[in-house]
């Protein structure tokens, strides 16, 4: 959801402590990952965006009722490392979420996370921030949802620690959630949204 890419669009600030970031990350109407320092502004979502993030956690909720596992939005950061604080477009957390302080914003176990793709972040969402991701120990899979045509790409952590990928397209496809034991129509994620006609 956010654009981070190594050294443009930060605030042009000194280098912020952790205490820093966070302390202004509350206070801000909008929301900024952080980096080794720097924060980098969380880019506004598209109606289509917004649609998606609902019928996602509704989805999800749904099917996780009475499981031991949560939906979190994308309210909650990440703490993906001492130094980087993430924002996600969705999170599931099973058992209880590990919490880095008193204010409850900050979790360090997610297990399932989704991003929604866009033309500006897309990049990010498949490289950077995917890499720090698989660098939590809880993260088992990783859907990235497509704006633009019934796409999900899902990524699953295998028990000798490999990422493979599975790609469900078109809506007469059933995304499987295997860490969840979950399965979700495309026509149900993709309820009410517009494509673009194809050129």
């Amino acid at each position: 959801m956010s654009r981070y890419n190594g050294s443009m669009g930060a605030l042009l600030r000194p280098r912020l402590s952790v205490e820093e970031y966070l302390a202004i990350d509350r206070a801000a109407e909008a929301p900024s990952e952080y980096h080794d320092g720097e924060m980098f502004p969380v880019e506004t979502a598209s109606l289509t965006h917004a649609r998606l993030l609902f019928k996602i956690g509704r989805r999800f909720s749904e099917r996780l009722d009475g499981s031991p596992c949560e939906v979190a939005g994308a309210t909650i950061r990440v703490r993906v490392s001492p130094s980087k604080y993430l924002y996600p477009d969705v999170i599931v957390y099973c058992g209880k979420p590990e919490l880095t302080d008193e204010h409850q914003d900050t979790i360090s176990n997610p297990k399932v996370i989704v991003e929604i793709l866009s033309p500006s972040t897309e990049g990010y969402d498949y490289g950077k921030k995917f890499v720090l991701y698989r660098g939590l120990p809880s993260f088992e899979e990783y859907l990235l949802v497509s704006q633009d045509e019934p796409r999900v790409e899902v990524s699953r952590r295998t028990p000798e620690n490999r990422w493979l990928l599975t790609t469900y397209s078109g809506l007469d496809a059933v995304v499987q959630v295997e860490s969840l034991g979950i399965s979700i129509p495309m026509t149900e994620l993709y309820d009410g949204v517009e494509f673009e006609p194809t050129q």
